[in-house]
């Protein structure tokens, strides 16, 4: 895959993939890729939050976030293979003790244009005090899944995780090895459960934040794009990062033998990106 646009671009070849990392307005951006004919096998971010962190991006109004978000992610879909996935990371903010609605309304408004598959929890492990008195620490946030149908590439065994069942060692010593002559509780039939020591995970990931510092206030944790990229897409294939921050889901992409394409707005991070990528490289590859 190469591109061809208008807007200043960066690519990188490594052994395990390629990069293209694009200064721009992913508002333009994707439109231009979807006109030059790009396709994406999954497309993993974390938008800027509305009226957050006014010193490093644009701010946009709680108010105006749903419309603007819903039209970024028409042009994301675009751009996304029949089968591919769309996954996103927010977090509503508190204004003057009260929780926005606005990750509500933005959710509602792109299922009404898509399939809403599933929603994620990123369960963090060092949440950060809130300051308030009248609330707890901040100690999840939420990852939303979209698709085009219900028909998308799904690798549950490539993120499988440790049993954690109490019967597990009873149950492979049984002489039927795993089959169950009963129900769970929940009317589901059991007979053909097998116990196995990798089992498939739950919708909850649990993770710390990233305590990088390279020069970004919200460096996006590795275990999150890794996760996705193994559960959606396969070896070689392309992903899409429409905003780009430090560049954590390229640098996941190539961890995993896959390539992408990133679009940072700031010129400032889109350096950063190059940079970063440019260290893996020289401290993996020669």
């Amino acid at each position: 895959m190469d591109y061809n646009g208008q807007y200043p671009h960066h690519k990188m070849e490594f052994d395990t993939g390629t990069v293209i990392v694009i200064n721009g307005d992913c508002a333009d951006v994707l439109k231009e890729l979807h006109e030059l004919g790009f396709k994406f096998n999954t497309s993993i971010t974390s938008p800027p939050y509305a009226e957050q962190r006014k010193d490093v991006y644009d701010s946009i109004s709680p108010a105006d976030f749903p419309q603007w978000y819903t039209n970024i992610s028409t042009d994301v879909m675009n751009v996304v293979y029949d089968d591919g996935s769309y996954f996103f990371n927010i977090k509503e903010h508190v204004d003057k003790g009260k929780r926005d609605t606005y990750v509500y309304k933005t959710v509602i408004d792109i299922s009404e244009k898509y399939n809403w598959s599933d929603e994620y929890i990123w369960n963090k492990t060092n949440p950060f005090p809130t300051g308030a008195k009248t609330r707890l620490k901040d100690g999840f946030e939420r990852i939303y899944q979209f698709n085009h149908t219900t028909k998308y590439k799904f690798f549950p065994d490539e993120v499988k995780v440790p049993s954690t069942s109490k019967y597990l060692e009873s149950e492979k010593k049984r002489k039927n090895k795993g089959e169950h002559n009963v129900t769970n509780g929940s009317s589901m039939n059991m007979t053909k459960r097998v116990a196995e020591d990798m089992v498939r995970p739950s919708n909850v990931i649990t993770c710390s934040t990233s305590n990088l510092n390279i020069g970004h206030p919200a460096v996006f944790p590795i275990d999150i794009p890794n996760f996705f990229i193994k559960l959606s897409t396969e070896e070689n294939d392309w992903i899409l990062d429409p905003f780009g921050g430090s560049g954590t889901t390229a640098l996941s992409a190539i961890q995993n033998n896959r390539n992408c394409v990133i679009i940072e707005k700031s010129e400032q991070y889109y350096q950063l990106i190059i940079e970063r990528l440019l260290q893996y490289g020289r401290e993996n590859y020669i």
